[in-house]
């Protein structure tokens, strides 16, 4: 009786103690000025804002502003991104321009965050409910070292990309990363499944729209970006993809990041 007493209790309290270890989530968001094909479009103003602060402002619907942190590096264009952080009142952190998955497990480490979701700045457009939804699957889970991530298995345009494992995983990612594109790319290894530990959970929608593309890399995307931004009037992906598609705006994607 005692043994089945204490295996109910473990199953009880087992969802509790993952959040535990799990929380608080934070959003590390990050933006370089080289990081585009066409370099500086992140700093650039579209219907008042940059776009930097246009994708600020839609994750700060899903996060808390002090749960949210723009990595930049010390290069000189990017002092551009901090004088936006600066009068946006964001928090900042500033890393080594060749490391950004160090980047992003120091400036996690420095705000205190047990989980981190993952962005980077070509996502002007991102939907903050997408947001919400994929960090409450990754609790709901109840395990630390889950990746969850939408970049693997691809059914929202290009430009919704986001991902959410712990601090933990990534600094063990860390650890084992030897090649340089993967310093590059923060998640490389555990998209690839390299990590042991680490399970993989595609965090899809029932309608598949990964031809669809709203990133921003180009200044293509920029002449097609800025008069959509100039046009919806609330955060969420179907309206993007309606108002896209009814001002001749949507535009397939060959091949996304």
């Amino acid at each position: 009786m005692i043994e089945l007493f204490n295996a109910l209790l473990r199953q009880t309290l087992r969802p509790r103690l993952g959040r535990l270890r799990m929380e608080p989530v934070g959003v590390v968001l990050r933006a370089c000025m080289r990081a585009s094909t066409d370099p500086g479009l992140v700093a650039m103003e579209v219907a008042g804002k940059t776009y930097l602060q246009h994708q600020l402002d839609r994750v700060h619907t899903a996060f808390d502003r002090l749960d949210c942190v723009v990595v930049t590096t010390e290069l000189q264009e990017n002092r551009s991104i901090i004088r936006i952080c600066e009068r946006l009142g964001v928090p900042f952190y500033v890393g080594d321009s060749h490391d950004a998955l160090g980047n992003c497990c120091k400036a996690a480490e420095q705000h205190a965050f047990k989980s981190v979701m993952l962005l980077d700045s070509g996502s002007p457009l991102i939907e903050p409910v997408l947001l919400v939804r994929m960090m409450m699957e990754y609790l709901r889970l109840g395990v630390p070292s889950n990746y969850v991530g939408n970049r693997i298995r691809r059914t929202y345009p290009a430009g919704m990309e986001a991902e959410i494992t712990s601090v933990d995983t990534l600094m063990e990612a860390y650890l084992m990363t030897s090649k340089f594109a993967d310093f590059a790319d923060p998640t490389a290894l555990l998209r690839r499944g390299e990590l042991p530990q680490c399970r993989r959970v595609d965090f899809v929608q029932a309608v598949d729209q990964s031809r669809w593309r709203f990133r921003l890399d180009t200044l293509a995307d920029h002449q097609r970006l800025s008069r959509l931004l100039g046009l919806v009037q609330k955060y969420s992906l179907q309206e993007v993809m309606t108002v896209a598609e009814s001002h001749g705006l949507l535009l397939e994607d060959h091949g996304s990041k």
